[in-house]
């Protein structure tokens, strides 16, 4: 183990150039801010099953390429395309958000395309914006946490990942920040155009709603931009609570029996970061439930899996605001447990609704040293991630494991 991490240190000991933000000014009040970043790893992989074996495996996790800016002050926009590395697959460019707005007052903007899904802070923050990094991997290049709640009402293929969809949303801030909403219509996990069911597939639409409030006579500032952070490194204080609702009907048309479920999500979060002195201290909670959310579906057998999960997590940061060496060290902690329960299939063949036995559930922890050369634009983080299964989650032959990163982070 020490010498694998030797090893991955020094191939990865490299220097991490600052970063500078490119923006392109036609007039006055028509700009696009250019955004390029990248991710690259290295992990000593823990065995995840009997046969494994532990790994060393290195990648260029994310590679992004965006713009953002305003064509005037009513009309803005986003584009942000990705490749990103997945187990078994090519890394290729995928268009993760792509969208157009209108900004009538604070209060009240429309926001046409594909855009992250306003429902938690999860889905609503970058991974470049994440106290543990890792927090956002699956697969075996990942934690491998098998139970993912916020996954099974998100859309595959038009918006790009679990975190993303295609629709509408209307936000805004009212109140000088006390209250921040979202209203959503986008096309769902369980859209035609999903494909989950396949061409049978009826059109439905997924409606997201999500509140947060602000204590403002506090002191605290509110959250003015659509997407959040785990952190703003001290530049402001932070503390507020949201609320997210999100639902969408799954059914299919066409076979023996119809499958009909309403699905439904429900979360909510806090987040507390104050700075004092030359410490800030950064505490997050946060619940999300997932019911009657259909997560496969046989087309040889015509079974749909479906039930209930739920995610619990809690996480940190400390951060020493002074600049030791040439950046600025934070310790941040994770703990995270994720359970799918109430499991249920119907066989479309006869109609049946069955129990299945077991309640997976997986629970992680991880701790990692960030250092801020310059904030997030150049980062660097080493930690270890470990996750605990119980026999429903293991399988016949699955392990408890854990994971050692080191973690390069640039983007300007």
């Amino acid at each position: 183990m020490r010498k694998s991490l030797l090893a991955m240190a020094a191939l990865m000991g490299v220097a991490t150039l600052p970063a500078h933000a490119w923006r392109v000014n036609i007039d006055k009040d028509t700009y696009a801010d250019i955004l390029f970043g990248a991710q690259i790893t290295g992990t000593v992989q823990g065995k995840r099953t009997n046969a494994d074996k532990e790994e060393t495996n290195f990648a260029a996790k994310l590679v992004s390429i965006g713009a953002s800016g305003q064509v005037n002050k009513l009309v803005y926009f986003g584009i942000l395309a990705e490749a990103a590395k997945k187990p078994g697959l090519r890394e290729s460019f995928v268009v993760r958000d792509a969208f157009v707005g209108l900004k009538f007052a604070d209060e009240f903007r429309v926001q046409a395309g594909a855009m992250r899904i306003p429902f938690s802070r999860i889905t609503l923050t970058s991974s470049y914006n994440l106290l543990i990094p890792t927090q956002d991997d699956r697969g075996i290049y990942g934690v491998g946490l098998s139970i993912d709640p916020i996954d099974g009402l998100s859309v595959r293929g038009d918006a790009g990942e679990r975190n993303r969809d295609a629709g509408i949303v209307v936000w805004g801030i009212v109140a000088d920040g006390i209250l921040k909403y979202y209203l959503g219509v986008t096309d769902g996990r369980y859209d035609r155009r999903g494909g989950f069911f396949g061409a049978n597939t009826k059109d439905n639409l997924a409606y997201t709603i999500r509140l947060q409030i602000t204590p403002t006579i506090l002191g605290f500032k509110p959250e003015t931009g659509y997407s959040l952070a785990d952190t703003y490194l001290g530049k402001q204080n932070v503390h507020n609570v949201g609320i997210g609702y999100r639902v969408v009907k799954a059914e299919t048309t066409g076979l023996p029996r119809n499958y009909s479920k309403t699905a439904k999500l429900f979360t909510v979060d806090v987040i507390y970061e104050q700075k004092f002195g030359e410490l800030v201290p950064n505490f997050q909670v946060g619940y999300i439930q997932a019911k009657d959310v259909a997560y496969s579906y046989n087309p040889t057998t015509r079974v749909v899996s479906y039930g209930k999960a739920t995610q619990i997590y809690a996480q940190g940061q400390l951060l020493y605001d002074q600049v030791v060496g040439f950046g600025k060290p934070a310790l941040a902690i994770r703990w995270e447990q994720n359970k799918n329960k109430d499991r249920f299939s119907f066989d479309t063949n006869t109609g049946r609704t069955s129990p299945i036995a077991g309640e997976p559930k997986n629970t992680r922890v991880g701790v990692f040293v960030n250092y801020y050369i310059k904030g997030q634009d150049a980062k660097i983080s080493l930690g270890v991630d470990t996750v605990n299964r119980n026999r429903d989650s293991k399988g016949a032959n699955g392990k408890n494991f854990t994971d050692f990163t080191l973690y390069l982070q640039t983007r300007f």
